[in-house]
């Protein structure tokens, strides 16, 4: 099976990760051909499965994503980016004479929206992160080889701090985002002293208002907890924010 990873706005930080499979990325090339992969080799073939980093900013990244779409069998969007628009949305929120400034003078040429890559063009696996888990790649791959079906956790990272205890960060009043964040990166965040900012996105259970009032019981501000949402969560963000100012 031919394998394309495909780059759209982004730090590239997902292509980078898929290399920071070191030796088990030979195990996958005794199953894979890598077709597509822009900091390795260049090639415009179709390809079985393409794995797509980032967000469309330009309308020439959402003609390049509708004929990755079309030349491939299977679509993965990998990283926060491709997921939810991670921290590219951030834009959305900026004025238009600001960009132009921040352009140093010149037209900005990114889109008043910036969206998830399932906005766009059917996506058949998800693989949330900044970056992706390297497992879960691992698993993922194995699953369409094996014709099984992949799913991604339906727990908070909360529970994976827990496995490893790990001191609680909310308890040591950090804004930490662990108890709504789908699970899956090992709390890798929490592990090492910092709070979780829920690259993962929201698991399909969270109790996000519970959440919410905790951080006010904390002291936290409207604002600081919307700005802790806006990035990452993009699939409550709007009811969160809507839900904040009516209570």
């Amino acid at each position: 099976m031919k394998i394309g990873i495909f780059s759209l706005s982004c730090c590239e930080g997902c292509s980078v990760e898929f290399l920071n499979l070191e030796g088990k990325i030979l195990e996958v090339l005794e199953r894979f051909n890598i077709g597509e992969f822009r900091l390795a080799m260049d090639s415009r073939e179709s390809v079985d499965i393409a794995f797509v980093e980032g967000a469309p900013t330009t309308a020439e990244e959402v003609k390049k994503l509708l004929g990755i779409r079309k030349n491939a069998a299977v679509l993965v969007a990998l990283g926060s980016c491709a997921t939810s628009g991670g921290v590219l949305k951030l834009a959305n929120g900026v004025p238009r004479r600001m960009a132009f400034e921040v352009y140093n003078g010149k037209p900005p040429t990114m889109p008043v929206d910036v969206r998830p890559i399932s906005d766009y063009v059917p996506v058949d696996y998800m693989l949330p992160g900044c970056p992706f888990s390297r497992e879960e790649m691992l698993e993922l791959l194995t699953c369409i080889l094996l014709e099984k079906e992949f799913r991604l956790q339906e727990k908070s990272v909360c529970v994976e701090c827990s496995l490893r205890e790990n001191a609680c960060l909310l308890e040591r009043g950090e804004l930490c985002m662990g108890p709504v964040t789908r699970a899956g990166c090992g709390a890798v965040c929490p592990s090492a002293g910092s709070p979780c900012s829920g690259c993962r996105g929201a698991y399909g259970d969270a109790n996000w208002r519970a959440h919410i009032r905790t951080l006010r019981e904390m002291g936290f501000t409207e604002e600081e907890i919307e700005d802790a949402y806006s990035i990452f969560m993009g699939e409550v963000a709007r009811e969160v924010s809507s839900w904040l100012h009516e209570e």
